[in-house]
């Protein structure tokens, strides 16, 4: 099997608007792509789908730093979270519920480890896109490259 080369993006960086930024960042969170708007993106609660199923922009661009920006994202939704759920159940409470806090804690955590999983996948995908929107030349790399892998996936059947 021969592997294809990545695309390094050719845009330049740029200041986004507050409008595109929320409209990026509001498909990303109601979990539509945040290119186009569509979908569907989730094969899966835990997987991306390899491509948006409307405009055919690859789930991971075709950079490097995706791992570290969604886990980034990840966990600062997670710890934001369980910090607001501690501070309640202090607030709720007369004296700390050490044993509450000792168990239920990092249950919590990893609950939400799964629940903001692919929020923060697409999140990380809309603050990409948020400053370096999509070319053209691009979106033809993204669509040949989905022609590529469904060509060799349907001859190793």
């Amino acid at each position: 099997m021969t592997r294809r080369p990545e695309m390094d993006s050719e845009t330049d960086m740029e200041i986004p608007s507050l409008g595109r930024t929320l409209r990026l960042f509001g498909r990303a969170f109601t979990l539509r792509c945040p290119n186009c708007g569509g979908g569907p993106v989730l094969e899966h609660w835990m997987k991306l789908r390899v491509r948006c199923g409307r405009c055919g922009l690859r789930m991971q661009r075709g950079e490097h730093d995706t791992v570290m920006g969604f886990a980034f994202i990840l966990f600062t939704m997670v710890g934001l979270a369980a910090y607001v759920a501690l501070t309640l159940t202090m607030l709720a409470t007369e004296e700390t519920p050490w044993d509450l806090l000792e168990t239920g804690l990092p249950l919590l955590v990893l609950a939400l480890l799964f629940a903001f999983f692919p929020l923060a996948k697409l999140g990380w995908l809309a603050f990409d896109l948020m400053f370096r929107p999509v070319t053209p030349q691009e979106m033809e790399w993204h669509r040949a490259a989905a022609r590529q892998y469904e060509t060799e996936r349907d001859a190793s059947r």
